[in-house]
């Protein structure tokens, strides 16, 4: 690029017929951009016209990009003029997007007058968040103050929503501090996750804090966000946040969520820390989610380590969960399973509910298992196939 814009400055159609050699797509993209950023803060018109020759596609919509990020660069006005006469539709897009980049770099107040102008919808939506972008970096009360303007409610909170992420990537308390203000708003749940966005990826802990200060469904919506977030990066302490939440939704909702996150990464980690909560129905369902999720990512390593754990009330109600869930896709190695479950109640039960969910599917493979496993007279009462075909 900068190799272009040298040989632009000096000769722009020399440095042309240069990109036209270039055999590698990458590197052309990036000569014909430098080349065009700067032919077209000398000679817009020409620089744009000869990007016009270029065949329809990515190629083509750079170089438009790029020379009118150049003219705006110096005369914002006379460039989105030019836009708005000669392109349409996603070509239209993607060039007001980067002449409002340019002119909100000089003067946002301006920039915005001129997108305040541009029909709602795809056409508006990059120049929007061009402005808020550097209006963001600049003085975001202003970006707010001319959002909240907008008459078209739709587009008002979509410019909110992309404030309070822009904003929060340069200062995430000030950010959140004005979301603060506006919870009481329709627009309050879109803010909130917006700003979790970008404050959890940066500092997950910071945003767990602020989302404890929250209340009711803003609280529930926000920690699930926050959740997905850090359990991706750091499922240890997301965890052990999720485990501190008080009793209610939010926690009941928290809990399972992390565990099948966590063990989609570190199953035996996951699962085991959902056998170490206190006994209750989020505990029971997190339990399933995990080995639910350990089945999808290998169901050979989680019969394993289920082999390996010793024989007590924890693992039988393992071995009744995972057979639950192996059920559906290796039915004989989940009532394999079943067969090891020490508590004699739990195994009986556990028993016939999977081999009549068996042999609903397939109930010659769960007969002729049923016939070969001995299988006490507790359990052979309680199945349910259907008869057997005539020979």
């Amino acid at each position: 690029m900068e190799k272009a814009r040298s040989l632009a400055a000096r000769d722009p159609l020399e440095a042309w017929k240069q990109s036209l050699d270039i055999a590698d797509f990458t590197e052309r993209s990036a000569f014909i951009t430098g080349l065009m950023e700067e032919w077209a803060a000398q000679d817009p018109l020409a620089a744009l016209e000869m990007a016009g020759t270029l065949p329809v596609g990515l190629l083509r919509q750079e170089a438009l990009d790029a020379a009118c990020a150049g003219w705006a660069s110096r005369e914002p006005a006379d460039a989105a003029a030019w836009a708005a006469t000669h392109l349409k539709g996603p070509q239209a897009s993607e060039a007001y997007g980067t002449i409002a980049r340019e002119w909100a770099a000089l003067d946002p107040a301006a920039a915005a007058i001129w997108v305040g102008g541009l029909p709602n919808g795809m056409l508006s939506e990059g120049a929007t968040r061009s402005v808020i972008g550097a209006w963001a970096a600049k003085d975001p009360q202003a970006a707010v103050a001319w959002v909240d303007s907008f008459s078209d409610e739709i587009r008002k909170t979509e410019a909110l929503s992309a404030l309070a992420a822009e904003w929060c990537a340069r200062s995430p308390q000030d950010a959140a501090k004005w979301v603060e203000t506006r919870l009481k708003n329709p627009d309050s749940a879109e803010l909130a996750e917006s700003l979790i966005d970008v404050w959890g990826s940066q500092d997950p802990v910071a945003a767990s804090k602020w989302v404890m200060t929250l209340d009711g469904e803003i609280q529930t919506t926000s920690a699930t966000a926050l959740l997905y977030l850090w359990a991706d990066v750091d499922p240890k302490p997301a965890a052990d946040w999720a485990a501190g939440f008080p009793a209610g939704e939010m926690r009941s909702e928290a809990i399972p969520e992390i565990a099948s996150t966590w063990a989609a990464t570190e199953p035996e980690k996951a699962v085991a820390w959902t056998l170490s909560l206190p006994d209750s129905p989020k505990q029971v369902k997190a339990l399933n989610e995990a080995v639910r999720s350990w089945v999808s990512v290998s169901p050979d390593s989680l019969a394993l380590w289920i082999e390996q754990q010793k024989s007590d009330e924890a693992s039988d109600d393992l071995r009744a969960v995972a057979s639950g869930t192996l059920i559906e896709s290796r039915p004989q190695q989940a009532l394999t399973m079943v067969t090891k479950i020490s508590n004699q109640r739990l195994r009986e039960d556990t028993l016939a509910k999977l081999l009549n969910r068996w042999g609903s599917e397939d109930a010659a493979a769960a007969r002729a298992w049923a016939a070969q496993a001995g299988l006490p007279p507790a359990v052979s009462a309680r199945l349910k196939f259907p008869p057997a075909e005539e020979p």
